[in-house]
């Protein structure tokens, strides 16, 4: 089962509807036909709340099915591949944690989400451009330079 998407003001707790967050229907419609397009702009991710007026409207999820924890996207990039195959790298944070950050791997194909919820395999050189490009799009490296 592919797991549930909303936008949440992690200031506030509103869930505003996803179409008046943005343009896409969903998570994978997001990616594929706003985020992608721009060269992965990262303030794409973080929107204003109608309620509170501050920029803490994120893309948020559940890890796992049932787990009462909601980890949200503060960074999201990918590199489009042959057979619109998208291996991207998300930086989330949970919210009972959110200075704690993490790196989630995932992948769609084109605008299907299935791959969302699956592992992620990637070839070297891959691995090192979807990095590279990580580090573009948000100035931060996420591999310390020795």
């Amino acid at each position: 089962m592919a797991a549930k998407y909303w936008w949440q003001c992690i200031a506030c707790g509103d869930r505003p509807a996803w179409l008046d967050v943005c343009e896409s229907k969903s998570v994978a419609a997001f990616i594929w036909d706003e985020l992608a397009p721009s060269a992965w702009d990262q303030g794409l991710l973080r929107r204003t709340c109608s309620c509170c007026r501050r920029r803490a409207v994120y893309i948020t999820y559940r890890l796992q099915r049932g787990d009462p924890e909601r980890v949200s996207v503060r960074h999201m990039v990918g590199l489009s591949l042959e057979d619109e195959y998208l291996p991207m790298v998300w930086e989330t944070f949970r919210h009972a944690t959110p200075r704690t950050r993490w790196i989630d791997f995932k992948y769609q194909r084109g605008r299907s989400p299935w791959g969302l919820t699956k592992r992620l395999v990637l070839q070297r050189t891959h691995l090192s451009r979807v990095l590279r490009a990580y580090e573009k799009a948000t100035g931060r490296p996420l591999v310390p330079r020795a």
